[in-house]
């Protein structure tokens, strides 16, 4: 196999000597400018070894070699030393001598072709995010490793917070697609009119303020992976369309005629009850069924328990390098306390808990941790009756006056719970868009999934 080495450096002309050499050497070399386009690049693809150079290896690249190394732990790193008359991006023509040296530490580096920041060798892809040693999350990664070899659509199902965008990247980077891009789009976060010129793409004066062709997230993922987060959002004419586009693996952009051919993989992924959603005709059971060729089941985080110990250190770690924190460590105590929390937000609740505790760290060691979340610190809404009836027939401005700042969290409970969940329909009940009703429920803490079984109010 191939080895894949990212070169890491301000300096263009260091990159570009050492680039020539190494794929010289037979190796894959690819470019970073800086760090945050090294880090981007790691977490999009599996790198075999890392060469850092220039500025980013200097004193105010410190902070990105301690992110480098909790993040990606079995990562080999190659720090090229500079002088400081070389600093800045000026390096000189590098010496053969000291290219020779380079190649034969790197070759010391990488030993055997194998991901070197993947998991042990028993897996032959990298855990890319997946942390932990529980039954749960090792019979995942063992699903997702064997359905990876493969083309197959895959669906990908499981509570809010459980890491389906994890589990995404993992099919894409043990895929024979990894080399290709993985193209992510949240399907929630878009209106349906606007997340139709995104998938597809658009021809220019196709509608207002079309002012130019635009490309679709179908073309920018070719040859790679279109990973397609909270499908269950689609409006009933993407649902229709996208029913067209996996039969038939075509499409057309937004105002044109030439048919373009879907040269992706398709992962999709939700939170929904799809059963219940089908049933209330929310989603095309057709386009279902050509969705769940291989369905996943990511757990819970109450499931996979274990994970826990393993999980607190490595975001500790991650948060405290991030904010510029010393190295923070979880007291027997603060384990405790989070073996015994429900976890209703799963892994994404436990890294902005452990987020926080880093930023407000005052000690090397953290013994408690606040576990009331944004709900605990929201207005205590009104109860139901302090309500009337018809606040939920006009729009959220109409009954500014009658909806005070304590009783809107109540307000939106309410809404989502006349709607199901359904975040574009009570968005717009409330006449406000999704942006705005998004962060409204995250202020008052509440998860749009929890009304998905609930009978209309």
């Amino acid at each position: 196999m191939q080895q894949k080495i990212l070169i890491a450096s301000n300096s263009r002309q260091l990159i570009e000597t050492l680039r020539t050499a190494l794929e010289a050497r037979g190796h894959e070399a690819l470019a970073a400018y800086g760090p945050g386009e090294a880090l981007k690049r790691l977490d999009e693809r599996v790198f075999h070894l890392l060469i850092a150079g220039g500025d980013i290896v200097a004193k105010k690249g410190q902070k990105f070699l301690q992110t480098v190394e909790h993040r990606f732990p079995r990562l080999p790193l190659i720090r090229l030393e500079a002088p400081s008359a070389r600093a800045m991006g000026s390096y000189p023509v590098l010496h053969s001598r000291e290219i020779n040296r380079l190649l034969h530490q790197a070759d010391a580096l990488l030993g055997p072709a194998r991901p070197a920041h993947g998991p042990p060798p028993e897996f032959s892809g990298p855990q890319d995010g997946l942390l932990g040693e529980s039954a749960a999350i090792g019979k995942l990664r063992h699903t997702l490793l064997e359905v990876a070899r493969t083309d197959a659509t895959v669906l990908l199902k499981g509570e809010t917070g459980t890491g389906k965008k994890l589990a995404a990247r993992f099919l894409h980077a043990n895929s024979p697609r990894a080399a290709a891009p993985l193209v992510t789009v949240n399907c929630g976060a878009l209106a349906p009119s606007l997340l139709e010129s995104e998938l597809f793409g658009h021809e220019k004066g196709s509608f207002t303020g079309a002012h130019q062709q635009k490309l679709g997230k179908f073309e920018y993922a070719a040859g790679g992976t279109l990973f397609l987060d909270e499908i269950g959002e689609f409006s009933a004419e993407l649902q229709t369309r996208m029913l067209r586009v996996i039969d038939d693996r075509e499409f057309e952009r937004v105002g044109g005629n030439r048919t373009l051919d879907v040269k992706c993989r398709i992962i999709a992924a939700s939170h929904i009850d799809f059963e219940q959603a089908m049933a209330e005709g929310r989603f095309r059971e057709d386009l279902f069924h050509r969705l769940n060729v291989i369905a996943i089941e990511v757990p819970p985080l109450r499931d996979r328990r274990d994970d826990i110990p393993l999980l607190v250190d490595h975001f500790l770690a991650e948060k405290a390098a991030r904010h510029g924190k010393p190295p923070l460590r979880p007291t027997d105590e603060l384990l405790r306390q989070l073996m015994d929390h429900p976890w209703p937000g799963n892994v994404r609740e436990l890294e902005n808990i452990l987020e926080r505790a880093a930023v407000l760290a005052t000690a090397p060691r953290l013994s408690r941790v606040d576990l009331s979340g944004p709900a605990a610190r929201a207005p205590r809404p009104a109860r139901p009756r302090d309500l009337p009836d018809d606040l939920f027939d006009r729009p959220l401005k109409a009954f500014r006056g009658r909806v005070l700042e304590i009783q809107e969290g109540e307000y939106f409970h309410r809404l989502l719970g006349r709607h199901r969940g359904h975040i574009t329909r009570a968005a717009a009940a409330a006449g406000i868009d999704r942006k705005t009703f998004y962060r409204k429920i995250r202020r008052y803490g509440i998860d749009p999934g929890r009304y998905k079984k609930r009978p209309r109010l």
